[in-house]
């Protein structure tokens, strides 16, 4: 588990077998369950139409723009003129998903100078809440983050020219992945020069010379952001209770199995802090600041910021990708190591086991989203409500289900969206934040969105005078049981899954 490697066919076979495992589960299902990940596809579905499609154009048009998230809009329509929508989608989530894992594996080469199994421990950590709840952009510029500062700790000193152009380079990537991976990145490599300002005897010259050069790393990205929408909305905050700052310290192994998740935090700390306390394990200095500063951030930073939810919770996900990478063993007893490595090998087996089985149980529910949705034509417009979910048992009672994770979140809210891709209809929610997302919604249907969105009864607009209302055709009703709202309308199909009404023309 830890120490210098017997072999390194022998480290990679490792990688690849971990890499393999965590890539299974993209293998049983043609839409994965990750909550924003249909929505994202749509856009992109659309993105990939252009001005091309009469239908979809009828909705939607491309508004490119200086928007500092624009990871899969740039790389994945040009894909999905060549290959099928779902293939393609789940290819590149098959990457997203393996970008920390290779990342820590380079950053702790980086740090330490040699491999070890130890960065391995970053699969836990995959299937987190933000890649279960779609932040798919966000994943990929944490991804993204971590082999630039393993750049940077290899090279700042011994090849600066290759070094600094490279992070400037990198930085302003990571400007347009997301903007929380390019801070992640700047945690990183601020970390690494306050090691070196730390013993070298000439460090008051040297402090000012370093802090130009991260000047240099971070102004262009700093000048884009001063341009974006983003840069001009308001900041308005949302800070989360003390209780539910503590219940979101787990996020980072949020899966589908509550007392599972707070297991394999515990796990995961205790071993952690045994290691250390040992010393059998021991941090160096940037990468406990880098901890520390991460840590700091999760515990102070709001909920909600500009439009950016979770905020806070991306912190201690990026300090949990990090961590394995941190930890470099130096006198760890083989016994000690054999004993961290197979429990390391179960837990991740229980997980991916769990994982997999809600997986295979989501195709079901897909099928059935798929079934009552099928009568739908190109140019439809569906509006879709849900039905109020009741009661919900405790975290502790109820047995892992596909559409909602251990923390609460509902997974499939966002899967009316293969309305778009699958049928060309159009759906009110498709993601058009002009501060997010390079894409905007034609009118009328731009303000029929925001009144369905904003209404307590939205079934109930059909009969009222609301602007665009008449354009709608279907209503799709997620979730099981009667609506009375809907009972006037002409039922199309049902299942257990949803509910398709046809709305009946009002002029007759």
């Amino acid at each position: 588990m830890g120490g210098p490697m017997g072999g390194n066919a022998l480290w990679w076979s490792v990688l690849l077998g971990l890499c393999l495992v965590l890539l299974a589960p993209l293998t049983l299902v043609e839409v994965p369950p990750l909550l924003d990940y249909p929505n994202h596809l749509a856009r992109l579905f659309v993105l990939a139409a252009g001005d091309t499609d009469p239908v979809l154009g009828r909705f939607y048009a491309p508004r490119w723009g200086l928007i500092p998230n624009l990871a899969l809009d740039v790389t994945v329509p040009p894909l999905l003129r060549l290959w099928p929508v779902h293939v393609v989608g789940r290819c590149v989530a098959g990457v997203i998903l393996l970008l920390p894992v290779l990342g820590a594996a380079a950053y702790h080469r980086a740090l330490s100078g040699r491999l070890s199994y130890w960065p391995l421990g970053a699969v836990l950590f995959v299937y987190n809440a933000a890649l279960l709840r779609g932040f798919l952009n966000f994943i990929i510029a944490v991804g993204i983050a971590l082999p630039l500062a393993a750049a940077w700790v290899a090279w700042r000193e011994k090849r600066p020219l290759i070094a600094i152009p490279l992070a400037v380079l990198g930085a302003t990537a990571l400007f347009f992945c997301h903007l929380i991976g390019l801070l992640f990145f700047a945690i990183l490599i601020g970390a690494h020069e306050l090691a070196a300002l730390r013993t070298d005897p000439r460090w008051p010259r040297q402090a000012f010379r370093r802090a130009l050069v991260l000047l240099m790393v971070f102004v262009l990205p700093a000048a884009l952001y001063t341009m974006s929408p983003l840069g001009h909305l308001p900041g308005g905050t949302d800070f989360r209770s003390a209780m539910s700052k503590a219940r979101t310290a787990v996020t980072p192994v949020v899966n589908y199995l509550w007392p599972l998740d707070l297991a394999t935090a515990a796990l995961c700390l205790g071993t952690a802090v045994l290691c250390v306390a040992r010393r059998w394990c021991v941090i160096p200095f940037q990468a406990g600041v880098a901890l520390a500063v991460l840590t700091g951030l999760f515990l102070a930073l709001p909920h909600a910021f500009k439009q950016t939810f979770d905020l806070d919770t991306r912190f201690i996900i990026m300090a949990a990708a990090m961590a394995p990478a941190a930890l470099v063993p130096v006198a760890l007893p083989r016994r000690a190591a054999w004993i961290i490595g197979v429990g390391f090998c179960l837990l991740f087996g229980i997980r991916m086991g769990v994982l997999m089985d809600n997986w295979i149980a989501w195709r079901t529910e897909l099928a059935g989203l798929r079934a009552v949705i099928a009568s739908v034509q190109p140019g439809d417009v569906v509006m879709t409500v849900r039905l109020p979910r009741g009661p919900e048992p405790s975290i502790w009672e109820y047995g892992p289900h596909p559409r909602r994770l251990s923390d609460d979140t509902v997974t499939d809210a966002h899967f009316p969206a293969l309305l778009v891709i699958e049928h060309r209809a159009w759906w009110p929610f498709l993601f058009d934040n002009p501060s997010q997302q390079p894409i905007q919604t034609h009118e009328p249907f731009r303000t029929l969105t925001v009144w369905i969105d904003t209404s307590l009864d939205p079934i109930g607009l059909l009969k009222q005078a609301v602007p665009g209302i008449s354009l709608v055709t279907h209503v799709l009703v997620l979730g099981k049981g009667e609506t009375e709202a809907a009972k006037w309308l002409e039922p199309a199909a049902r299942n257990e899954a949803a509910a398709l009404f046809r709305v009946p023309d009002l002029s007759r």
